[in-house]
């Protein structure tokens, strides 16, 4: 494996190319003692292809609504990152992938479990519910993947910058 990329990769990081199951992956990180239960942590070349994917559902979504919207992202006043993704990614990192669009980092925020949180709300309140029932009147579903640019996006959007 290190024959095939001594000419492409920098010397500092050849010795953490290992072979796992006759593939290549990149050594994130090796447990002190090294013995054979201690597990290792590895990058490859399908969890790479699990993170384009990812990320270029989520960003054909969001270009998208925003296509449909008639915004850029410089309109928007903030994003909101719900659920426990927003516990495991950082701004910057979704940024620099292009998960997330470049706008000011102070603009997104994450709001931990916001379904559980609305659900005790709408229980607690009926101006809340009220809310919500005026919200579901005037939103709008679209079926991303049913629109014609979907696909093309979505590989565009699959890339790294």
């Amino acid at each position: 494996t290190q024959d095939k990329l001594k000419d492409k990769t920098p010397e500092f990081l050849l010795d953490r190319i290992i072979a796992l199951n006759d593939q290549p992956a990149f050594l994130l990180y090796d447990p002190p003692g090294g013995d054979k239960d201690s597990r290792k942590v590895v990058l490859t070349q399908k969890d790479v292809r699990q993170i384009q994917l990812a990320k270029g559902a989520i960003r054909t979504g969001i270009n998208l609504i925003l296509k449909k919207a008639g915004v850029t992202p410089d309109d928007l006043e903030e994003i909101l990152l719900a659920g426990a993704f927003g516990n495991y990614i950082k701004k910057s990192s979704a940024q620099r992938i292009g998960l997330l669009p470049n706008i000011p980092q102070e603009r997104i925020r994450f709001i931990g479990n916001a379904a559980s949180t609305g659900a005790k709300m709408a229980l607690l309140s009926i101006s809340v519910r009220q809310d919500a029932d005026r919200i579901r009147h005037v939103t709008e579903h679209i079926e991303l993947a049913a629109l014609p640019e979907f696909m093309n996006e979505f590989t565009n959007t699959m890339t790294f910058p």
